[in-house]
């Protein structure tokens, strides 16, 4: 083999990794489907903005930090349309990190589960806020869910 043969070779290789690199990247920022084995759509504080689809039947579980001794707590906030379409699946749990020795004051993850229960699009949001108080939130949490 030459070295000209080689090369323009090398070059065809990298091009078409590089393709399906954007691809896939790109693939990944347009949102995500729930595990079609499972159907249960794991989401975190990273996932808020984005678009999901969903099918009808699948949970969708958002795992989100926070500290209820604070005052501040996790509640869900949707709307009276988007409470036909995805509903709750119990309370919120809230656990407090893991740690050798329990500190007081540390904080936790609250984990919400929703199912999707009919076919639309939803958003799914949750308020991070004190109860007694008339602000805006402290944080937001919302995803935009398609349901099929």
């Amino acid at each position: 083999m030459n070295k000209r043969g080689w090369y323009s070779g090398g070059i065809v290789t990298t091009v078409l990794v590089l393709i399906v690199a954007l691809t896939a990247m790109a693939s990944a920022g347009c949102g995500s489907s729930a595990n079609a084995s499972g159907g249960s759509l794991k989401l975190g504080e990273a996932d808020s903005g984005k678009t999901y689809t969903v099918k009808v039947g699948d949970t969708i579980e958002v795992i989100i930090a926070g500290n209820p001794t604070t005052g501040y707590a996790w509640t869900s906030a949707l709307s009276e349309k988007d409470a036909t379409l995805i509903q709750p699946v119990g309370k919120p749990a809230y656990a407090s990190e893991a740690s050798e020795s329990t500190i007081v004051g540390a904080g936790g993850v609250y984990t919400f589960t929703f199912k999707a229960v009919a076919a639309g699009e939803a958003a799914l949001k949750l308020l991070y806020s004190r109860s007694w108080e008339s602000v805006q939130p402290l944080q937001t949490f919302a995803v935009t869910l398609t349901i099929k």
